[in-house]
């Protein structure tokens, strides 16, 4: 192994929308994963845009875990998915094939747009002091109960493809803190508490989340996410487990206030631990980054530990990533429809978007719902972009066009519209260039056949997306 390998001991998760620059460092580090946020998928076509910027990556060679908490119940992520009642109300109802079809559902439905891998099931012991952040999360306050409800989830999520992490070793139920605000203290943890996940480990788990808690029974001293003693001695010597092991997120309380970034990187590597979660990784990774690769220059953390590390992420990888995804075809469909018509490279400092507003056009239409999504992908691929809105009827700007060096204008049936065409005919006027971006009806293609423009047959988001890519590869952006 090498200093570049090591990004790939991190799992990096990103704060709203996922921009260029996001895109760019997934590139260069390659990490082990890419988690996404509930404000990442605010809606399911910025879920599907996120996943093809993902996968264009794993079409490179980067083999990326991408995962979510989707856990049902108490915490649910991802859009799209069916409400689950939760793994209490499953527990409730003592009958474990609930346990079961839930798995291969949620299974079933996050492998078809794209994820392979789940921060699920929650193992944690439901106790009468547990904190509301264990509360209906858990299966069961009777153990048996847990260990076989949440393995047979585990078992059937896997059975979809989908890898799935059992967590908080060594379990969180015990705690009456939320180690989100402050470093909870179990001091009385037994065995029971470690059995549901000595039967996930023995039925297939290959993942497991540690827990921020202290437990001064076995580590007077330092949380579980930072311990030798329980992640390696324990987890891994006395227990056997040789899986991936995970931390929670990094900037969580009970962990960053309380460690520094050279003590969370020296320990949790140094104790087996395999992959930092990084929960926002605008404020939290490069000090994670630095710590870590300072360590490795200095030797304080054994190589062989961190090829080991390396070594149980990449068989995992290789067996749960692949280059494409059931729904993925819709985006091939976008891409493959475009029409693109730009004959030059483009010279612009800065860009500007006339972006439609306005009613459905006929009761058969929802189209005006995509316009409203324009703005996050516009954001996400250029940098400070100008936004103007028009009403596709009329052509009214929210605000008059200024002097632009480049102006990249949506059309919406302007054929129909005369004021609309005025408006788009006129923006040339106040554009050093101007691309076209017809979305609907060919016969807009002729009133603008001769200037630069794309038509996706499509305003769906996805099709903005790939147009936006086959235009901003045509424009050259001169040193300032």
């Amino acid at each position: 192994m090498t200093k570049d390998d090591l990004g790939k001991l991190f799992l990096l998760t990103f704060p709203g929308i996922i921009k260029q620059k996001h895109i760019d460092l997934i590139k260069k580090i390659q990490p082990a994963g890419v988690l996404l946020r509930p404000d990442n998928m605010n809606t399911m076509s910025q879920l599907q845009i996120n996943m093809e910027q993902l996968y264009e990556i794993i079409d490179d060679g980067t083999k990326l875990l991408i995962t979510s908490d989707h856990e049902g119940g108490q915490l649910e992520t991802v859009p799209g998915i069916l409400p689950g009642p939760g793994n209490r109300a499953i527990g409730v109802t003592n009958s474990v094939n609930y346990a079961i079809m839930y798995g291969n559902a949620l299974g079933n439905d996050l492998k078809n747009v794209g994820f392979n891998m789940l921060f699920a099931p929650v193992l944690d012991v439901y106790k009468e002091n547990s904190s509301p952040v264990t509360g209906l999360r858990a299966y069961s306050d009777d153990h048996e109960k847990v260990g076989e409800f949440g393995t047979s989830f585990m078992k059937a999520v896997q059975h979809e493809g989908i890898l799935a992490t059992v967590k908080h070793f060594p379990g969180h139920g015990r705690a009456s803190q939320d180690s989100h605000y402050e470093i909870p203290v179990v001091a009385n943890l037994d065995e029971t508490d470690l059995l549901p996940f000595k039967e996930s480990f023995n039925s297939g788990a290959r993942a497991v989340m540690t827990a921020h808690v202290l437990y001064p029974e076995i580590d007077s001293e330092l949380i579980a996410t930072l311990s030798e003693k329980i992640l390696k001695d324990l987890l891994r010597e006395k227990i056997g487990f040789d899986g991936i092991i995970i931390s929670d997120a990094v900037e969580m309380k009970a962990l960053w206030d309380n460690y520094s970034p050279d003590e969370i990187v020296e320990r949790f590597y140094s104790a087996t631990g395999d992959v930092l979660l990084i929960g926002d990784t605008d404020k939290y990774f490069a000090p994670l980054y630095e710590s870590l690769l300072k360590a490795y220059d200095k030797n304080s953390i054994d190589k062989k530990l961190l090829s080991a590390s390396l070594k149980r992420i990449r068989e995992i990888q290789n067996d749960f990533v692949s280059s494409d995804y059931k729904g993925r075809f819709l985006s091939d469909i976008a891409k493959n429809a475009l029409t693109v018509e730009i004959n030059e490279k483009i010279t612009a400092h800065k860009v500007t978007f006339v972006v439609p507003d306005g009613k459905p056009l006929t009761p058969a239409d929802t189209s005006n719902r995509d316009y409203s999504e324009y703005e996050s992908i516009l954001k996400s691929l250029f940098e400070h972009p100008r936004i103007i809105h028009y009403d596709v009827p009329s052509g009214d700007m929210d605000f008059p066009p200024e002097k632009q060096d480049l102006v990249i204008s949506f059309v919406v049936d302007s054929f129909s519209f005369s004021n609309q065409l005025r408006m788009q005919k006129k923006l040339s006027h106040i554009a050093s260039s101007i691309v076209y971006i017809i979305l609907r009806d060919s016969k807009d293609i002729k009133e603008y056949k001769n200037e630069n423009y794309v038509a996706t047959h499509s305003t769906k988001p996805i099709s903005i997306y790939h147009a936006l890519k086959a235009i901003r590869k045509q424009i050259i952006y001169p040193v300032s």
